[in-house]
């Protein structure tokens, strides 16, 4: 039986998808589960220089058929990591279309598979939506993020996705009442604007007492398979 995946989305960039991924990762790794981390923001990838990890390849190379999957992947302490190459000769011999292949091989191996997908909806970021479990959406209250993370939500429908729900980041109450009001999603967690803890990642890990940390943990949480065998709620555009 193979584990859990999830594409960390959203249409808009700077919402703070890369730092919920890499936020969730250590929460569910400090709960004893392993997780996989992979960098499908192929034009800008950030998540090896975000968490210090090299391998002996990179995903680009993988989806240019340069590489087999098992050099591409940094392991450290349950975390496995495969990181992107952010130079662009790299970026054009990459074949978005092997990315679902990726996820379900690394599925295989760990407990949960969190997918850093970029912004916008390109083919590369529509690959995830198809073949994960889920997808959790991510947004700050700005209406042109909202926006584009409702928009995300019709999308994943479009390729049979299923959206495990919207998480809103940099949120106080009413921010995040909008954000539930607006994005036909659960709203699976607040993540408060907090800048004297932001910075150092994962927050989890420098910051653990922090109203942010918390808000990742419930977030860890409410991504884990239940006790009774389910799992957290996911929606389509058919309801």
């Amino acid at each position: 039986m193979g584990g859990r995946s999830y594409a960390i989305a959203g249409g808009k960039g700077g919402v703070g998808k890369t730092t919920t991924a890499v936020n969730v990762a250590a929460a569910l790794g400090a709960s004893g589960r392993s997780v996989g981390l992979v960098d499908a923001d192929l034009a800008m990838p950030n998540l090896g220089a975000v968490l210090g990890v090299e391998a002996d390849a990179t995903l680009h190379d993988v989806l240019a058929g340069a590489a087999d999957l098992e050099a591409a992947l940094a392991r450290d302490d349950g975390l496995v990591v495969a990181p992107g190459d952010p130079r662009l000769d790299r970026y054009r011999q990459a074949d978005p279309a092997k990315l679902g292949e990726v996820i379900r091989r690394l599925a295989t191996a760990v407990d949960v598979v969190l997918v850093d997908t970029g912004a916008g909806l390109t083919h590369e970021s529509l690959v995830p939506f198809g073949t994960c479990d889920a997808v959790v959406l991510v947004t700050t209250p700005d209406r042109a993020a909202v926006d584009d993370a409702a928009k995300t939500c019709e999308m994943v429908g479009e390729v049979d996705g299923a959206v495990a729900g919207v998480v809103a980041t940099r949120a106080d109450e009413a921010g995040a009442e909008r954000v539930e009001a607006d994005v036909p999603a659960p709203l699976l967690s607040r993540v408060p604007d907090a800048p004297e803890v932001a910075g150092d990642e994962p927050v989890v890990e420098t910051a653990p007492d922090s109203a942010v940390a918390d808000a990742y943990r419930d977030l860890a949480e409410a991504l884990l398979p239940r006790p009774d065998g389910g799992r957290a709620a996911a929606t389509t555009d058919d309801g």
